[in-house]
């Protein structure tokens, strides 16, 4: 049987092949070079043959620094990072005891894993990266549409809030421990946890020319979304997802969906057909299904009834 006719490259023209080495070997070494000052970089002991190697040769020879991360630099696991996550824990958390941590400066905030693999979940740092890096798929808010809205179901909950004090001694900041998909945004649009019932108006806003092409710069909403922001608040796994499901069914304006994970719009489309007679309802009557968990965002939410 003939396979069918590709336009698939089999390999990158050489100017290509040789440009995207390029860009690969600049962006490493910007992330590694960035980064090696960090607490970790400094002590870990999976990273001493690499300490060595930096301190007899020239650290400033890209070709040999690189050389050297590559050669001495093993895979690991979580192990090695876990003594110094913890110390984001420590109460007292001072200032002076994580910064640099795992890169310059404080964490935007701690993300946590699923957990999945039957063991406790994992807790990473992660921190502003770079301008330069800020179009990268993984730290763009979901897509708009100007003739439409978006189904991108999203939870802004939270494990806890770690209190962070400064050196000045007279304040503090907070660091967020939850989900990666609910730090992102958070990052992102510079969303604390004080104001997050402050915001219970955004989302429902129609998508705009302007708002469409400002939605990453502008802190105050995400427009075309179809549910309102007060659902990401939600807590639990079946009204979070009966909610979402209820704005998009409701909504002929659905363009565009949008899921991190395809568990969660399988998962999604079960509680549709679980709970299809009580979403035909509330949308016939133009009402919020009484859930758990949500009472204290009904209003918020009923004010948004299609």
């Amino acid at each position: 049987m003939r396979l069918p006719a590709s336009d698939l490259l089999d390999s990158l023209p050489a100017e290509l092949s040789q440009q995207l080495e390029e860009h690969a070997n600049q962006f490493l070494l910007d992330f590694i070079r960035s980064n090696s000052a960090s607490q970790f970089a400094q002590n870990a002991p999976a990273l001493a043959k690499f300490r060595e190697a930096i301190t007899q040769g020239d650290s400033k020879d890209d070709i040999e620094f690189l050389g050297h991360f590559r050669a001495l630099v093993p895979i690991t696991s979580y192990e090695p990072y876990e003594p110094f996550v913890a110390k984001f824990f420590e109460a007292p958390c001072r200032e002076v005891d994580v910064k640099d941590m795992f890169a310059p400066g404080l964490p935007s905030f701690l993300a946590t894993s699923t957990g999945t693999s039957g063991k406790e979940p994992k807790v990473l740092a992660r921190y502003q990266p770079p301008s330069q890096y800020l179009q990268h798929p993984a730290y763009l808010m979901p897509p708009s549409s100007l003739d439409g809205t978006v189904l991108a179901p999203s939870s802004l909950r939270y494990s806890k809030v770690l209190k962070i004090d400064r050196e000045d001694g007279q304040s503090s900041q907070e660091l967020v421990v939850c989900a990666i998909s609910g730090g992102l945004p958070r990052m992102q649009m510079k969303w604390d946890v004080e104001h997050d019932h402050d915001r219970l108006d955004l989302w429902g806003k129609p998508a705009t020319a302007y708002s469409v092409l400002h939605a990453n710069s502008d802190a105050t909403s995400v427009p075309g979304q179809t549910a309102p922001h007060a659902v990401a608040l939600v807590e639990g796994y079946r009204p979070f997802f009966i909610l979402h499901a209820l704005f998009a069914l409701a909504d002929s304006r659905v363009k565009t969906m949008c899921f991190l994970f395809a568990n969660a719009f399988a998962t999604l489309l079960q509680f549709i057909e679980d709970e299809w007679l009580l979403l035909v309802d509330c949308i016939e009557h133009g009402i919020i299904p009484d859930l758990e968990n949500s009472d204290l965002l009904q209003e918020a939410l009923e004010v948004r009834v299609y």
